[in-house]
């Protein structure tokens, strides 16, 4: 369920103390950051006892009935339809905006409920269909003081390492591809992949595959509601660190961060900066920039972050000449190397 109350992050995450940890993680409860209107989004699969004098929306329930309930000056109201009705009650986008002073919103909202919430769905299904819905409601965000939905991606580089031949072959590749992915040169034979047109969405180490050279784990990193890092290799195994996002989560990462900082001094073959790592990796908040720090302990060129950053000073992605490169895809395209 998506909760948007107006009460602050340590109220919401007292309230969910009672919350016993569920086996699947993947059901467990987590807190957004307050914004400055005084309003808090949570994410919460277990119905909880909340305090009669907030405000607040509470969207989605596993199963039949669906509810929407919305709270105003201790008002509640609930609205409940069945899965296989051909469409939500009529009040309920008007209420929710109401509730979230979100005036003219309500033709959106209709839209986004109708289209995520109707019909039979599993609980993974309306997770997703929440997310959606989240979507819609955090269009106008900025306008309005709402917060945090989501713990979001913003902007994400892949980074990899190879000689001139792997390099230039990846950046053929990306030239005649269809997914707009560029490669940016930053020194030491590394690079970068991104997307200009959509930074929010990367590349992955199987669409390195096609390149000459050695295959080896990835780095991904990203900014966003906090920032963040991602190791990949070929067979799919990822370890995921995480730092300054806001959000407070009910289960206990420590074993995780651990798994991860090991993950990490093994795959790029940390020394005498190992504990350093590790004690990084250890931490949630971070003061100063965590992926410059990480960086520095991998010994990777911080130029990653100035086209992470998309910043006015990072170096002009790779550009192929058009013979070459044209003659080379006319070979791929009929199977062969070049």
């Amino acid at each position: 369920m998506l909760l948007i109350a107006r009460a602050s992050q340590d109220e919401i995450l007292a309230a969910f103390a009672p919350l016993r940890l569920p086996e699947d993680p993947d059901r467990t409860w987590h807190v957004g950051p307050t914004a400055p209107s005084g309003w808090t989004a949570a994410w919460v699969e277990e119905e909880t006892t909340l305090p009669e004098t907030w405000d607040l929306v509470l969207l989605g329930e596993v199963g039949d009935p669906r509810v929407v309930r919305v709270r105003t000056g201790g008002a509640e109201r609930r609205f409940a339809w069945d899965i296989h009705d051909a469409s939500i009650p009529g009040e309920v986008p008007a209420a929710i905006a109401a509730t979230l002073g979100m005036p003219g919103t309500e033709a959106a909202f209709r839209l986004a409920l109708e289209e995520h919430l109707l019909g039979e769905t599993t609980a993974e299904e309306e997770d997703l269909a929440l997310s959606q819905v989240a979507e819609a409601l955090g269009g106008a965000r900025g306008r309005n003081g709402l917060p945090e939905l989501e713990n979001d991606t913003f902007r994400e580089v892949l980074l990899d390492r190879g000689d001139a031949s792997r390099r230039r072959d990846l950046a053929e590749q990306f030239f005649y591809g269809e997914e707009g992915w560029v490669l940016t040169e930053i020194g030491g034979d590394w690079f970068t992949v991104h997307s200009a047109d959509t930074p929010e969405l990367g590349a992955g180490p199987f669409d390195l595959d096609d390149a000459s050279g050695e295959d080896q784990p990835v780095l991904v990193l990203w900014r966003g509601s906090g920032s963040g890092a991602v190791l990949e290799d070929r067979e799919d195994l990822m370890e995921l660190i995480q730092w300054n996002t806001g959000w407070v989560e009910q289960i206990d990462d420590s074993a995780e961060r651990a798994t991860t900082g090991e993950a990490l001094v093994e795959a790029f073959g940390v020394g005498e900066g190992a504990r350093r790592l590790r004690d990084l990796c250890a931490v949630r908040t971070v003061d100063g920039d965590p992926l410059a720090q990480l960086l520095e302990l991998l010994d990777i060129p911080r130029t990653a972050l100035l086209v992470l950053d998309d910043d006015p000073s990072a170096p002009e992605p790779m550009s192929i000449d058009a013979p070459g490169g044209f003659l080379r895809g006319v070979r791929r395209l009929f199977g062969g190397r070049g």
